[in-house]
C-alpha cells in the first residue's frame, strides 16, 4: 500500500507544470501601453514605468491610477478551444516626486505598479508532460504583479531608474508517519521567501522631440521546493519535488520615441533569452523501499531565444482626444518540431492594439483626469506537430521521439504495430487568437 501511494504521488508530481511570467508582459501595463502593443520604453512616465522603464519615473509626475484588464482565449488544439483559467484583474498605481530639497529637488521620482487577480495571488497548474497546452499563455497571466521603482534625473537630458519585480516562493518539507494510535500523522514546515528581480533602464532625450532608451529585465522565477519524508508500515518513502514557476527570461529592450507636432511614434526592439528556461515540468526525486532511487526522465526541450519588434503611435484627434494604435511581432520560444512526448503549443505572434484617451485638464478639484480605453488582439501562428517513432534500441530521449508502448506478441494481434497513447500522435494542429482590453483612469495629485 505504501509503495502504491508513493507511485501515485510521483505520477501527479511529474506532471505539475508551473505557471510563467505575468499578465502585464502579455497584454501591456494599462490601456496606454496595451494600445501601443507594448511599445514605448522611451516615453513612459506613468505607473507602467515601474516595469517598462523605471527611468521614466524621474519625470516626477503626481498621479494615482486605477483600472481593469481582461482577456479571452480563442486558442485551439485541433478543433477544440483552449480557455485561460483567469480572465482579468485590476490595475493600481501611483507616481510622485520624492520630497527632497537642495540639489536633489525635482530630480528623483517614485512609483508603484500593481496588477491584482480577483480571487488569488498566484496559481500553479498541474499538467502531464504529454498534455497539449500553450505554455506562453496558459498560466502566464495568473499571478499578482507588484513592482516598486525609483527614477533619477542625472542630467537635464539623461534619466536612470531601477525597480523590483516582486513575488514569493515556497520551500519546506512534509513529514508523515504512524503515530501512537497507528494512524498516519503529518507535520508540515513550509517557508514563503521573498523573490525580487531587477528592472533597470536609462533614457536619453537627444532633442526635445527625440528620446532613446535601453531597459534590462532580470530573469524572474518563483522557486518551489517540497521534501516529503513519510513512513508507512515501517517502510520509509521519500519524495523531493522542485520546480521553477512564473518564469520570465533575461530581456533587453532598445527603444526610441519621436514626437512630431500633434503626435508621437514609438519603436522598440527586444531580445529574450528563453534558451535558459528550465522548462514547465516538476523535477521529482524519490526513494522507494526495495526499489531504491527513482526519478522520472523529463523531456529536454530546446527552448529558443526570441526577438520582438513593436511599433506604436499617438495622434491628436481633438483638443482633449488622443488616438492610439500599435503593432508587434514576436518569435516563439517553443520549438516548432516536437517529435517526442511533448505537445507544447505556440507560434509566432502578431499583436494589434487600438485605443483612445480623453483628458479633462481640471475635472477633479482643479486636477487633471485622463480616461484611456483600449482593445488588443494577439494572433498566434498555426503549427502542426508531427510525431516520430524511434526503433527499438535506437538512441534518443523522450523529446526526440516516441517508442512503442507494447511489445509485439505473435499470439495477440492487438499488440502488433505501434501502440502509442500520446495525445499528439500522429499529428496535432494548433493556433488561434487571444483578445484583451481594458480601461485606466489617471488622476493628477
Amino acid at each position: 500500500m505504501g509503495r502504491a501511494a508513493a507511485l501515485a504521488v510521483i505520477a501527479l508530481g511529474v506532471g505539475a507544470a508551473p505557471a510563467a511570467a505575468s499578465p502585464v508582459e502579455l497584454f501591456g501595463f494599462g490601456s496606454r501601453h496595451g494600445a501601443h502593443a507594448g511599445a514605448g520604453v522611451a516615453d513612459v512616465d506613468d505607473m507602467a514605468a515601474t516595469w517598462m522603464n523605471p527611468a521614466g519615473l524621474a519625470a516626477g509626475k503626481k498621479t494615482l491610477t486605477t483600472g481593469m484588464l481582461g482577456w479571452v482565449s480563442n486558442l485551439r488544439v485541433g478543433e477544440r478551444r483552449r480557455p485561460m483559467a483567469q480572465t482579468g484583474g485590476g490595475l493600481f498605481g501611483v507616481t510622485l516626486p520624492a520630497p527632497l530639497g537642495g540639489p536633489l529637488a525635482g530630480r528623483l521620482g517614485l512609483g508603484l505598479g500593481m496588477f491584482v487577480l480577483p480571487t488569488s495571488i498566484v496559481r500553479i497548474t498541474a499538467r502531464l508532460p504529454d498534455e497539449p497546452f500553450f505554455p506562453y499563455y496558459q498560466g502566464r497571466a495568473e499571478r499578482l504583479v507588484l513592482v516598486p521603482g525609483v527614477g533619477v534625473r542625472v542630467t537635464d537630458a539623461i534619466d536612470v531608474g531601477v525597480a523590483a519585480n516582486f513575488l514569493a516562493g515556497l520551500g519546506g518539507g512534509i513529514e508523515a508517519g504512524e503515530g501512537a494510535t497507528r494512524a498516519l500523522e503529518a507535520r508540515v514546515d513550509e517557508v514563503v521567501p521573498a523573490v525580487a528581480r531587477l528592472v533597470a533602464g536609462v533614457r536619453w532625450r537627444v532633442r526635445p522631440d527625440l528620446a532613446i532608451a535601453a531597459v534590462y529585465r532580470q530573469r524572474f522565477e518563483v522557486p518551489f521546493s517540497t521534501v516529503a519524508r513519510t513512513e508507512v508500515a515501517g517502510e520509509p518513502i521519500n519524495l523531493d519535488l522542485t520546480a521553477s514557476g512564473q518564469f520570465s527570461p533575461h530581456t533587453a529592450v532598445l527603444g526610441a520615441t519621436w514626437k512630431p507636432p500633434g503626435g508621437a511614434l514609438h519603436l522598440d526592439l527586444a531580445y529574450a533569452r528563453w534558451s535558459s528556461y528550465p522548462g514547465p515540468f516538476v523535477k521529482v526525486g524519490s526513494e522507494l523501499p526495495l526499489v531504491g532511487p527513482l526519478a522520472a526522465e523529463l523531456p529536454a526541450v530546446p527552448w529558443r531565444d526570441t526577438f520582438a519588434v513593436r511599433l506604436g503611435g499617438d495622434v491628436a484627434l481633438g483638443e482633449r482626444l488622443l488616438g492610439r494604435a500599435g503593432y508587434g511581432f514576436e518569435t516563439s520560444p517553443v520549438p516548432a518540431a516536437q517529435p517526442g512526448v511533448t505537445n507544447l503549443l505556440d507560434g509566432p505572434r502578431h499583436t494589434v492594439g487600438l485605443g483612445v484617451a480623453i483628458a479633462w485638464p481640471a475635472a477633479l478639484a482643479g486636477k487633471p483626469v485622463t480616461l484611456a480605453l483600449h482593445a488588443q488582439a494577439q494572433l498566434v501562428g498555426g503549427r502542426t506537430l508531427t510525431k516520430a517513432i524511434l526503433p527499438a534500441g535506437a538512441a534518443g530521449g523522450t523529446f526526440d521521439g516516441l517508442r512503442d508502448e507494447v511489445t509485439d506478441d505473435p499470439q495477440d494481434p492487438a499488440t502488433q504495430g505501434a501502440q502509442i497513447s500520446n495525445p499528439g500522435y500522429p499529428r496535432l494542429d494548433s493556433g488561434g487568437q487571444v483578445f484583451s482590453g481594458g480601461a485606466t483612469l489617471e488622476v493628477g495629485l
